[in-house]
Parts: structure tokens; sequence; C-alpha cells
């Protein structure tokens, strides 16, 4: 109030001043009036001003506490992961997946937390029914949902972002469809110790995919009908001893497959006709291998 009415006098008198120290009364009335319209005004701005700051501070308070429950459920589903029973840690996968989903700012973060899931160390029952235990399910269930997340028509897409599998172990995997146009999709030194990975319909058209050091122990390992349209696939010191890796019907249409630098026993299978892009080994680095007639 104090203010409004030294605003009021200080408009007053300037106007006064401004018109010559009028003496009418009706000159005074409009001075009055238009004095009164000032402090009306600077009232209007300075109430607006207030009204911006309460709705920046309730914006603040707002993302505060929207990042502090995503990181309370950052950390449930972190907890989850590390429980000892499967069940749990199958729910904290779904639940990571889930804030990865809705928290675009750290769903980088929330990918790297799942992924370091399949670097921990891991050795597989071989012998257990299907080549499947619950610790492969689980894996199995992390893979899905990355997969899931790649393809086309994905509800929320983790394309552009880096998955770092080095050194993961995996029996079972559904990378199925997935498209890579750009990030990183990294399985160095992973071992394949059995079972059936799936990359079929894998497009890679400016991402890099790299295999350095796999080891395709066992598995059945199949990039059937892949399109490699631009980036880089590398399998530099890549182990081909055991199980089977297929090419059929992938499509070579530019992007770089480098497999001469891998150690082959077993020759992956390919279709016939020339491939584009596609670097195999020289003659005398698979002599032994047994490549069959619709090999190359």
């Amino acid at each position: 109030m104090l203010i409004g009415v030294t605003v009021f006098a200080l408009a007053a008198a300037l106007l006064w001043a401004a018109l010559g120290f009028p003496s009418a009364p009706s000159s005074r009335l409009d001075i009055i009036k238009v004095a009164l319209t000032v402090v009306a005004g600077v009232g209007g701005v300075v109430a607006l001003v207030v009204a911006y700051r309460r709705q920046r501070v309730s914006e603040s308070a707002e993302a505060r506490e929207r990042v502090k429950l995503l990181n309370e459920r950052f950390g449930a589903a972190c907890n989850q992961i590390g429980n000892e029973a499967p069940s749990v840690r199958l729910a904290g996968v779904y639940a990571l997946a889930a804030l990865a989903d809705e928290w675009p700012e750290q769903r980088q973060v929330c990918i790297d937390v799942l992924c370091s899931y399949l670097r921990l160390p891991y050795e597989p029952s071989l012998d257990s029914d299907w080549y499947h235990d619950a610790e492969s399910e689980v894996r199995l269930t992390v893979t899905t949902l990355i997969s899931q997340h790649l393809r086309d028509g994905a509800r929320v897409s983790w394309r552009g972002h880096d998955f770092d599998l080095v050194r993961a172990v995996l029996r079972s995997a559904d990378f199925a469809g997935v498209h890579v146009p750009s990030g990183t999709f990294f399985l160095s030194l992973a071992r394949f110790p059995g079972g059936w990975i799936s990359f079929d319909g894998m497009v890679v058209d400016g991402g890099e995919v790299w295999f350095g050091g796999t080891t395709f122990g066992g598995a059945r390992v199949t990039f059937d009908k892949a399109e490699f349209r631009s980036g880089r696939v590398q399998f530099e010191g890549a182990d081909f001893a055991a199980g089977e890796v297929s090419f059929r019907g992938a499509l070579f249409a530019g992007g770089e497959v480098d497999l001469s630098k891998a150690q082959i026993t077993v020759m992956p299978v390919f279709d016939e006709g020339e491939k584009p892009g596609l670097k195999l080994p020289s003659a005398n680095a698979v002599a032994s291998a047994p490549i069959a007639g619709h090999e190359r």
C-alpha cells in the first residue's frame, strides 16, 4: 500500500508539473485518474511478476519431486536386479526398462545398468533341459526388452544409444529385427556357449556392431535376412570354433561386414552370389574349415 501511494503521488506530481501546474478542478481530476491508472498498471505488472515467480518455484518443486521419485524407483529397481531370487530380478529388469521409457534424461544410465547385468560372470548349465535355466531366462528377458525398443514401431525407441555387452555370456537371446541406425552395439569378447542367439532381420545402416573376440562356441547364431546397408560390423579376433553361424538371405548392400581377421574353424553359412561390403578371410586361413556346397 505504501508503494502504491508513493507511485500515485509521484505520478500525480509529475503530470501536474508537466501540464504547467493547472488549477482547474477538471484538470486536477484528470491528473488523478491518470495517476491511478499508472498505479493500477504498475500493480498489474507486479502481480504478473509475482505470479510468474510462484509458477517457476512450483515447477522447480515439481521437477525436484519428479527427479526424487525417479531416483527412488531407480534405486529400488537396481536392488531388485541384485536379488538372489530370479523372479525378483525379473521384476527389477521390467521396472528398469519402464523407467528408461519415462526418464529420457537418464535413459542411457538405465540401459547401462541392464547391459552391465549381462556382463556379470555366469557359467550356464549346459546340460539343463532345452539349454535353459533360471538365470538364462533373466538374461533372455533383458535382451528381449532391448530388442523391443530397437525394432520398428517401438512405443519408445532406444535407438541412438550405446549398448555395452562386452564379455556378456548369453545362451538364449532374441535380437531379431533390431535396427541400428546410429550408436554402438558392442558384443566384443562375449560368449555364446550354446542355445540360439538370433540376429535375424537385423538392420545396420549407420551404427557400429562389434563382435571382436567373441566366442561362437556351440551356439546357433543366425543373421538370416539381416541387412547391412552402411556402418560397420566387425568380427576381428572372433572365434568360430563350433556351432553354426548363419547369414542365409542376408543383404550386404553397402555396410562393411569384416570377417577377415576372425579365427574360423567352422565356416559361417552364406548364400551363393556376390556380397558387396563383405570381407572374408583368405582361402589359406580357412583351409581346414568344412565348407558345404552352399557355403562360401
